[in-house]
């Protein structure tokens, strides 16, 4: 598998229309994306993806709107939009926001044990 960011127009999401994205990203191929948030911090948008095999990426949404199409096979390991792995967060199997600054995510520990953390946003 890989995984594609895609920016789809809002507008255009309507009851039985075929509705075109526009590939932004490849996050890097066997990997599955498994849980995305959009946040708020110092006045900017981020996307929080976690994911089977790269760990939780933080990417900046202010980069999607204006991010070249991807038309063509991608052979690299990534390209497009580009992300910064947060670090120890490990695990994530799900996440989601707690308040505004915090998000609480489900990871596997080390040990094989689930646990429930609530987490500063990065």
């Amino acid at each position: 598998t890989c995984t594609p960011l895609v920016q789809f127009p809002i507008s255009d999401l309507q009851p039985g229309a075929k509705v075109k994205g526009k590939t932004v990203a490849e996050l890097g191929n066997r990997n599955r994306p498994i849980d995305m948030i959009v946040y708020q911090k110092d006045g900017k948008d981020y996307l929080l993806l976690a994911n089977n095999s790269r760990g939780v990426m933080k990417i900046s949404a202010d980069k999607i709107a204006g991010a070249e199409s991807i038309e063509s096979p991608v052979k690299e390991e990534r390209k497009g939009v580009g992300y910064e792995t947060v670090l120890g967060w490990t695990g994530v199997s799900q996440l989601d926001r707690l308040d505004a600054n915090t998000a609480v995510v489900l990871r596997r520990t080390e040990g094989g044990s689930d646990t429930l953390e609530s987490r500063d946003l990065p």
